[in-house]
């Protein structure tokens, strides 16, 4: 139900603890049990929904051979937020502008580029102060985006061709270059 509301297209502007108790059946004193207010139920929904697709992708990964792994955890990625597009709604909507949220967005972005550079060592090497390169950054976000426009229909491709076409990007700029395929 949560995820309904904060997975929607315009964002936060049905979260209200009156829309939250009445979609949910529960009366406001049950509601503050579990959570201190709208803001850290939004909160709990944002982490539940990042947990989740960290799961899957982190699992993905792993079983795939090492060369296959760039496809592995795009595909992954991409094919999360198409079954559930509320997910995606949530994780990448320009319309979730609640701070605690955008500073979530931050974490989780931080949490899914050590992710993948942990699984793409090759790539993505730690300098002397232990920091991961640009290109890590770099290119978590550039896929955040690229689903982000896919999920608005900016881009106008389909399921299969957005993890071509993010793939073969990730690929040309990998240690092998194309080679990795």
């Amino acid at each position: 139900m949560g995820l309904d509301i904060l997975g929607a297209p315009d964002g936060l502007g049905d979260l209200t603890l009156r829309t939250v108790c009445q979609r949910s059946g529960l009366a406001q004193r049950y509601f503050y049990e579990s959570f201190a207010d709208k803001d850290e139920y939004a909160v709990a929904i944002f982490d539940w929904a990042v947990e989740g697709l960290a799961s899957t992708i982190e699992a993905e990964v792993a079983a795939a051979p090492p060369r296959l792994q760039v496809r592995a955890g795009i595909t992954s990625v991409v094919r999360a937020v198409n079954a559930d597009r509320r997910i995606g709604q949530l994780l990448y909507s320009p319309t979730q502008v609640n701070p605690l949220l955008v500073r979530r967005r931050f974490e989780a972005t931080a949490m899914f580029v050590s992710l993948f550079a942990q699984h793409l060592r090759d790539w993505f090497r730690r300098d002397d102060q232990g920091n991961l390169p640009v290109l890590a950054h770099f290119i978590v976000g550039g896929v955040g985006q690229a689903v982000t426009a896919w999920l608005h229909r900016d881009v106008e491709v389909g399921e299969d061709e957005l993890i071509e076409q993010l793939v073969d990007m990730l690929l040309a700029h990998g240690p092998e270059g194309s080679a990795q395929r």
